[in-house]
């Protein structure tokens, strides 16, 4: 099981940049296709299959812990983020974002993290209750296949939607992305140290940034079920608590260019509304970019981190 990991860690690395290169490569086809609007149905897969392999495996009793360090996970990456963030931002004198944007949602799904839930239950209370054991033994196989169909969807979307000069104007998006990756991961080494969960489950388990769908699958891979439920719903907690804190806070009267780091690589897509929203144009293009960023560094950065020993 540990040198298939490993193998697959390895195939992440290699294929996630090929994708990219082919979607860039040939732009114009993928965005006539519309390979991103599959996204979500690979999701929706990946999650059940997670969640009934976790289902046969992981003792009811068990699920109290998950979902208890799960809030943990979430709440300590979310203020480790921001408190590497807000010095970045206070340092490069940004100015405070008054302005509210009233467009749309972009056609955001609005509930599809609902969707994902329920189909977590669901799936986990069909493994948990009908055991499949002829199967069971390949579910960890067909988690890692999906794994390899969303890792080729979403390099095809991003490399097709690749602007470097969007990048380049960016630049606080940028380095927004990279410190609160910074807070994240000292997050998860603390939390290693005082919950005992291995450093390289801690570290992945923090590192998803609020991408659920990457970090709970690969973890379950590498780790196994509890683990990959662990970090998928310290993800998906991330994603709901950036909808709640974001609001929240700037109502409060505090608008500064830092909170783009609640949102980790939701920020682009799923939350990006959010801020868009509260922040303005100015904050939601620099959130577009954070997301960006983190998005396309994770299928690169967590098969790594997750090899640690």
């Amino acid at each position: 099981m540990t040198s298939f990991a490993d193998v697959i860690g390895d195939l992440f690395l290699i294929v996630f940049p090929i994708t990219m290169i082919i979607g860039y490569v040939f732009r114009s086809r993928v965005r006539r296709l519309s390979i991103g609007n599959y996204l979500q149905y690979v999701v929706m897969t990946l999650i059940y299959t997670m969640a009934l392999w976790a289902g046969n495996i992981v003792a009811s009793n068990y699920v109290l812990y998950i979902i208890l360090y799960s809030v943990v996970y979430a709440i300590i990456s979310i203020v480790m983020s921001l408190v590497f963030t807000l010095p970045i931002s206070l340092a490069v004198n940004t100015r405070r974002f008054q302005e509210t944007y009233l467009g749309n949602s972009h056609g955001v799904n609005t509930r599809l993290p609902l969707i994902l839930l329920a189909i977590l239950v669901i799936g986990w209370l069909l493994g948990y209750y009908v055991r499949f054991k002829p199967i069971i033994n390949y579910l960890d196989y067909l988690i890692t296949l999906e794994l390899l169909v969303l890792i080729l969807v979403i390099g095809l979307d991003i490399g097709s939607s690749i602007n470097m000069s969007l990048i380049a104007q960016g630049y606080l998006g940028i380095v927004i992305a990279a410190t609160s990756l910074l807070g994240s991961s000292i997050g998860g080494l603390i939390l290693h140290y005082l919950t005992n969960i291995p450093l390289a489950v801690s570290l992945g388990v923090s590192m998803g940034m609020g991408w659920y769908s990457l970090a709970g699958p690969l973890l379950s891979v590498r780790f196994g079920p509890a683990m990959g439920t662990l970090a998928f719903l310290a993800n998906f907690l991330r994603e709901q608590l950036t909808y709640l804190l974001v609001p929240s806070i700037v109502i409060a009267g505090f608008r500064d260019i830092s909170l783009v780091s609640i949102g980790g690589a939701t920020s682009m897509d799923d939350t990006l509304p959010i801020y868009r929203l509260y922040m303005g144009e100015a904050g939601g293009f620099i959130a577009f970019v954070s997301g960006f960023v983190i998005t396309m560094a994770l299928p690169e950065l967590l098969p790594y981190v997750i090899t640690i020993r």
